[in-house]
């Protein structure tokens, strides 16, 4: 059976980090993102699933006389994300190579059309969250994705434990992803180790 290798997008191929976005909000805000931490991650995920739009996120996060740029997330992630060419030629030789790859990620509407999807149209598998309405870390989307998914052999590279954690009570076998792992060569190591 055909083993099969899941990479995120936000963090993994593509090099971002959360704290420019949290960064971003507490300047437009001027308070500290601490102070909406928690309403924020309570409703990222209906977010993350378009069953609401950015302006809705922003209304229940801040109430409605908010005076945020409801497009802070995307405009954030287009003006400071890119591509890691590095991690995405090593995925493309591993297809070249014969094996199967594929992304799991969580993306909003908006940033989902900030990127090139070509450079990912050699992934034989596609699980956007925004388009299948499921997001990491809930079970659901998992359950989902074995059922896609043939091969009982999975593993997911991903840059949040919680969603690795998620991933291995249905079977999956994990790498937490760094930059600087990658760059140590050990992300290349562990693959390898997977698919041998």
């Amino acid at each position: 059976m055909k083993k099969v290798i899941l990479f995120d997008l936000g963090g993994v191929l593509i090099n971002w980090n959360d704290d420019w976005l949290y960064d971003e909000i507490s300047s437009q805000l001027k308070i500290p993102f601490s102070q909406i931490k928690s309403k924020f991650n309570e409703n990222l995920c209906s977010l993350f699933e378009s069953k609401i739009t950015e302006k809705e996120f922003w209304n229940l996060v801040l109430g409605n006389n908010n005076n945020i740029d409801n497009k802070i997330i995307s405009k954030t992630f287009l003006k400071k994300s890119s591509i890691n060419y590095d991690l995405l030629s090593f995925a493309k030789s591993l297809k070249e190579n014969g094996h199967t790859i594929g992304i799991l990620s969580n993306l909003t509407a908006g940033t989902s059309n900030s990127f090139e999807k070509n450079h990912l149209s050699d992934f034989d598998y596609h699980f956007y969250s925004n388009s299948i309405k499921m997001s990491k870390p809930n079970p659901e989307i998992y359950q989902y994705v074995c059922d896609q998914i043939p091969s009982k052999n999975i593993l997911l590279i991903d840059d949040k434990q919680e969603n690795l954690d998620a991933a291995k009570l249905f079977g999956f076998k994990t790498i937490l992803f760094s930059l600087s792992n990658f760059s140590k060569g050990l992300i290349h190591d562990k693959i390898y180790d997977f698919i041998k």
